[in-house]
């Protein structure tokens, strides 16, 4: 069920939204991996996650718990490797689950800012991207997506996947690096240069 969706989701993308993947050589294709991307659109989790699909299967993502009201969509969602988040209290009963996704060798998708975000919005990113790399040392992909209106009514996405991120050189004992380190990767994410 799961490379058939994505294999539909892929082609929907490629038709209406020219889709552009830039970087894919930085998404390891093994191991625990953590793609920290920024959000701007419902589409953003399952346009990232069916072109990664293509070259790996072992994949969850942190999905906010308003989609799961719908039974057979929640289902469908956990199908595909949702994990459930309340995203107004700290999860941790999500995070215990995206810890375990990890540790089983897993790619994670996250939205470390927790939501979606407009170019003219402030949003401090959450702690849980800290919590994560201190428990699994998983490799962190800096993502960046972005949709260029080009004219069209849909416009194009362009995704990139920067080089990976080793956690194991920072200190999450230290509380200032615990705090602080959501806000490198976000800065980092956001200065990925994406040209047309």
């Amino acid at each position: 069920m799961k490379d058939l969706a994505t294999f539909l989701i892929r082609i929907f993308l490629d038709i209406f939204y020219k889709t552009e993947i830039r970087g894919m050589e930085n998404v390891p294709l093994e191991g625990k991996v953590i793609i920290a991307s920024n959000h701007i659109s419902n589409i953003d989790p399952p346009a990232i996650l069916s072109y990664i699909n293509k070259f790996r299967n072992d994949t969850a993502v942190l999905a906010k718990k308003e989609l799961f009201k719908n039974p057979l969509f929640g289902a469908f969602l956990r199908k595909m490797g949702a994990i459930e988040v309340d995203r107004q209290s700290a999860d941790i009963t999500a995070l215990k689950r995206s810890v375990k996704a990890l540790n089983e060798g897993k790619l994670l998708l996250i939205f470390p800012e927790g939501t979606r975000k407009k170019e003219d919005k402030e949003i401090k990113p959450k702690t849980g991207i800290s919590f994560l790399a201190k428990q699994t040392k998983a490799r962190i992909v800096p993502t960046k997506i972005v949709n260029v209106k080009n004219g069209s009514k849909l416009g194009k996405i362009i995704i990139v996947f920067d080089k990976p991120i080793d956690t194991e050189k920072y200190d999450f004992t230290d509380r200032r690096t615990f705090e602080e380190f959501p806000e490198i990767i976000m800065n980092r994410i956001y200065s990925i240069k994406i040209k047309e």
